[in-house]
């Protein structure tokens, strides 16, 4: 599996995060989500390569332990 860096080069992205890191923005102590779902491009990454499966709020839990990375981009 590739690094957090490693993929930062490898991929046009704005961020890459863990899936823990995502998960803590999305989720933060006053209960805002400091991430906007609205015009970004955000998939999971397998460690290798994005996935198909776009980020979605409510189902973020069914995929955050299969994945190890969040792509994300504002567009």
């Amino acid at each position: 599996m590739k690094t957090k860096e490693v993929n930062q080069e490898g991929f046009i992205a704005d961020y890459i995060f863990t899936t823990k890191e995502f998960e803590e923005l999305m989720n933060n102590d006053d209960g805002d989500s400091e991430i906007e779902f609205v015009d970004s491009f955000d998939y999971f990454q397998d460690g290798q390569n994005i996935t198909n499966i776009s980020i979605d709020p409510y189902t973020f839990d069914n995929y955050k332990d299969l994945y190890p990375y969040v792509i994300w981009r504002k567009i």
